[in-house]
């Protein structure tokens, strides 16, 4: 399950993400949707009632959230999503507005913070698209606040490269694997 990746930052994304083009090549639609309700169903065991959320919205290469958003709404647990600033990082926005703003700090109202990632170590860190977007916002978490990243299976690796700035997850979740707690965070 565990796999190595390359001890360079910039190699290691360039694997991820032929892997991830190659996946969504080659990925029916179905696929995705089974992935959605699976992530959905691993992340919702861990959001205790009444939440706040941060959760972001995924791209067409990124495991998907949709399901998870949609639920998380549906069950009344305040969602807030990311809205990438110019200078990468991150404001916050709730789901249903688009066009509402509630700041940088927004991210420190969440119980709960579920991230992407290109790839996630046994001990918490991750490795991200290299903006820094989510490592700075990370930051501005409440020091209770879990933080959950999600990846698809085969991108669980024994370590990842990282720099200092780099914010650990207290967690992982994949479609086939569930949430997997990590021991370095």
């Amino acid at each position: 399950m565990w796999r190595t990746l390359p001890d360079d930052k910039a190699a290691a994304r360039r694997v991820v993400r032929a892997q991830r083009r190659a996946r969504r090549e080659a990925q029916p639609p179905s696929d995705r949707a089974a992935d959605a309700e699976r992530l959905a169903e691993a992340l919702l065991s861990r959001v205790n009632a009444p939440a706040t959320v941060a959760a972001y919205v995924s791209l067409a290469t990124e495991p998907p959230t949709e399901a998870l958003l949609e639920a998380l709404a549906a069950d009344g647990h305040r969602v807030v999503v990311p809205v990438l600033l110019p200078d990468q990082d991150l404001d916050w926005r709730p789901l249903e507005d688009e066009g509402a703003r509630l700041g940088v700090t927004a991210v420190g109202s969440a119980d709960l913070v579920i991230v992407p990632a290109l790839a996630i170590a046994r001990d918490g860190l991750r490795l991200g698209q290299g903006g820094g977007s989510y490592d700075r916002a990370l930051t501005r978490r409440r020091p209770d606040a879990r933080v959950i990243a999600c990846v698809y299976d085969d991108e669980l690796a024994e370590r990842v490269p990282a720099d200092p700035h780099d914010q650990p997850v207290d967690a992982v979740v994949t479609p086939g694997h569930g949430v997997i707690e990590l021991t370095g965070s």
